[in-house]
């Protein structure tokens, strides 16, 4: 028995194969990213929010030179049940634009008003690359964020260039 197999068949199979595996993995970091998103923009659940992130999670944020390093340190970091933090409109940011690419998200939009103790600050713009592993949880996430000038001390913060590897 002769069997002749196309190698243009072949190709189309991997391909289709290829872009099946790469289109769930896209679906899967959309699908968390709205998620995400929209539980922060909710700031309801603290716990659900946390549950995004992989135990390990890196997050840098680059105009005030943070890097947080694992859950714990990310929950102390956001410290969403500090009585000083007070949203001024019913929603804690707007996303204008997503892009998602294989295991990685980028995010813009802003933060809406809010106060922090007796002090208001107006809306921020930012822009976020997230990162997922294979299980959906994000393994970092890097911030650039147009804080209002009386929120950094460019004189005292750290030095985000030092984590150029």
């Amino acid at each position: 028995m002769n069997i002749k197999i196309n190698p243009i068949h072949i190709s189309l199979v991997i391909s289709l194969f290829f872009y099946s595996c790469s289109n769930k993995e896209t679906s899967l970091v959309e699908n968390t990213t709205d998620q995400f998103y929209q539980t922060f923009n909710e700031r309801q659940d603290f716990e659900k929010f946390l549950s995004f992130y992989a135990e390990e999670a890196i997050l840098e944020d680059i105009v005030n030179g943070d890097r947080i390093e694992g859950k714990e340190a990310l929950k102390n970091f956001f410290d969403w049940t500090n009585p000083d933090f007070q949203l001024l409109e019913d929603n804690s940011l707007v996303v204008s634009e997503q892009i998602i690419q294989n295991n990685k998200a980028v995010v813009q939009g802003y933060f809406t008003p809010f106060k922090w103790g007796t002090a208001e600050f107006e809306a921020m713009h930012f822009t976020t690359i997230l990162s997922f592993n294979e299980e959906g949880k994000i393994i970092k996430q890097v911030d650039w964020i147009n804080y209002p000038a009386t929120l950094v001390n460019y004189n005292e913060r750290k030095n985000a260039n030092e984590w150029i590897e």
